[in-house]
């Protein structure tokens, strides 16, 4: 059997990245069956699965990387970057956002596998609002862990907001009033 060449396997990889993140944003983890996956995909289910060991091991590295494309954002421009770029992918990205919160509740056996993978946002909160302190760009009188977690609530519900067609027109005042709890009083 020939060997496929990395630059291959990696666009193939993605394909079936791709495609999964749509079908679990449409049908949600236990609603999304191997058959749907192949019809999104355009792969047979022995194509998929040679990249991942199981739906779940598909679901987990597929929310590993919106996690980490989270991340990026969060520390290119903050809550804004990611809500409006998660909003213009059509709720694919808040999908795998807000199932991952589910299964991470519900799913002891998810929960366990995602303990070493999915941290990678919650360090971006952390480290962007552990600057801010320090360059005085936000408050003093709160530790940056409880700032940073604050920033995950108010994330967590503008993806719920996204996931739902609710996001309001007029977000930007929102942006502004997160910014003011953050920033240090006058």
């Amino acid at each position: 059997m020939p060997r496929m060449s990395q630059q291959y396997t990696e666009t193939r990889r993605q394909q079936v990245l791709d495609g999964a993140r749509r079908c679990f944003a449409r049908h949600g983890y236990e609603g999304t069956t191997v058959r749907q996956l192949e019809t999104e995909i355009g792969l047979s289910s022995g194509a998929i699965f040679n990249y991942f060991p199981s739906k779940l091991d598909l679901f987990i590295a597929l929310a590993e990387q919106d996690s980490a494309r989270a991340a990026r954002l969060w520390l290119e421009g903050g809550l804004p970057a990611v809500v409006e770029t998660f909003a213009e992918s059509g709720g694919e990205l808040s999908g795998s956002y807000l199932e991952l919160g589910r299964r991470i509740w519900s799913d002891p056996e998810f929960r366990d596998k995602w303990a070493t993978r999915g941290a990678a946002l919650e360090e971006a909160i952390l480290t962007e609002v552990t600057d801010g302190v320090r360059d005085g760009r936000y408050r003093t009188d709160l530790p940056p862990a409880v700032l940073a977690e604050f920033a995950t609530i108010v994330l967590d519900g503008f993806m719920l907001r996204v996931r739902t067609g609710g996001l309001p027109p007029s977000r930007r005042q929102f942006y502004a009033l997160f910014e003011n709890a953050l920033s240090p009083s006058q």
